[in-house]
């Protein structure tokens, strides 16, 4: 069989998603783009919460199935997952799952891909669709007095997820360039990417360390599932909640890596060189926590400043070693932070009353300990190579011929 072209053929017709982008208006791909972000990312959360109360009937012999209760749960957990904390009775939960925005913006920017268009009017339609679509699940889904907070918070958190997402959907399809982006300093820019990049190699190794740690907890982890005695549907609907809060668990893990730590309830801590550990809810998720510390644990932040060499080694022909350097490093310093304390900020909250209502990490702590850590490895670096370039230098003008004497011409007679 002769291999498929390589392009399509001029009369063969688009793809379907193409022909429906090209009918439609480009304010009518925008909204819809919006609709379906929220409508998607809302059935993340409501298709297990239904299809638990739905298999529970079977299993007790009821007849009854609550579906209103597992809407009601669901809408909680997106509005949660969104930015609205939980208010129940004397108690407020307002830990966010970030696995849940990180994907209401998976689901933006994909369909932004195939029906919005590359104009501010269709970008602005989406993002603004969106956050209405937030807002009026936050009204429905908010107690009476807490209505208009709820969806003004909803709308507000969900504007900020749509807008990147939006736009990296739209310049994934038609691609893009702000020309206002020519004007920022080259520094300024080698200073964001190595910064960016630190942070997202730190993300990356916290993940790593967070799931070796699972790995070593397996059994805590199990016994804990075991001891539940749920059902197929409601264990699946517990382990779709718990991925949600996955994300959540490594923002934890980085403050774990950096050195202070974080806390699950008032009075306990778990940290490198400090493990106290207090009762904990039964939750499977929660036997992926750290057990030990001190001994070699005690050399995890030097992790950190392994990480910020290798950056700084990695983009040493981009960045260089003259003064532009160091304003570059100054600005990837300064991205470090603000990553840092975006990471300690949102994963930090309460879970419930009582001590449950301190969970996470202390975001100046980390935050402080973090950048001079990754200052430190580019300090490393950029003496090291300082260094070598100096002695190189002098080595060069050592080993070179003496320039040769020659004697002056005799006057002529």
């Amino acid at each position: 069989m002769d291999p498929m072209p390589a392009t399509r053929p001029e009369n063969a017709r688009p793809p379907v998603f193409d022909r429906i982008r090209t009918a439609l208006p480009g304010w009518a791909g925008g909204v819809l783009t919006g609709l379906q972000g929220v409508v998607l990312s809302y059935l993340v959360v409501l298709a297990p919460a239904l299809a638990a109360v739905a298999g529970a009937p079977s299993l007790d012999g009821s007849a009854a199935v609550d579906w209103s209760g597992s809407a009601t749960i669901a809408t909680d957990l997106w509005l949660l997952g969104h930015g609205v904390p939980l208010v129940a009775g004397d108690s407020t939960v307002s830990l966010i799952p970030l696995g849940l925005p990180i994907a209401s913006a998976a689901i933006l920017a994909a369909v932004a891909r195939r029906f919005a268009v590359k104009t501010w009017a269709s970008w602005g339609l989406s993002v603004a669709t969106f956050a209405a679509g937030a807002a009026l699940i936050g009204w429905l889904g908010a107690a009476d007095g807490m209505r208009a907070g709820s969806a003004t918070r909803a709308a507000i958190v969900c504007a900020l997820i749509a807008a990147p997402a939006v736009a990296a959907g739209i310049w994934r399809a038609y691609g893009a360039r702000l020309r206002v982006l020519d004007r920022v300093p080259d520094f300024v820019r080698a200073g964001l990417r190595l910064g960016l990049g630190t942070v997202a190699l730190v993300v990356a190794a916290a993940a790593a360390v967070g799931g070796a740690w699972a790995v070593l907890g397996m059994d805590r982890i199990a016994l804990i599932a075991s001891d539940l005695h749920m059902d197929p549907l409601g264990a699946g609907a517990l382990a779709l909640g718990e991925t949600l809060y996955v994300p959540t668990m490594v923002c934890w893990m980085v403050a774990w890596l950096v050195g202070p730590g974080f806390v699950v309830g008032t009075g306990s801590l778990y940290a490198p060189d400090t493990l106290t550990v207090d009762a904990l809810p039964s939750v499977p998720l929660l036997g992926a926590l750290p057990s030990g510390s001190g001994g070699w644990w005690v050399w995890a932040p030097l992790g950190i400043v392994a990480i910020a060499a290798l950056c700084r080694a990695l983009l040493f022909r981009r960045i260089g070693l003259d003064w532009e350097s160091a304003k570059a490093g100054g600005v990837a310093i300064a991205a470090v932070a603000l990553g840092l304390v975006t990471l300690a900020a949102l994963s930090r909250g309460s879970v419930g009353p009582g001590r449950l209502a301190d969970v996470g990490a202390e975001v100046v702590p980390v935050t402080l300990i973090g950048t001079a850590l990754v200052a430190a490895g580019y300090g490393a670096v950029w003496g090291t190579l300082a260094g070598w370039r100096a002695v190189r230098a002098r080595w060069t003008r050592d080993d070179a011929p003496a320039p040769a004497v020659t004697e002056p011409a005799a006057p002529a007679r």
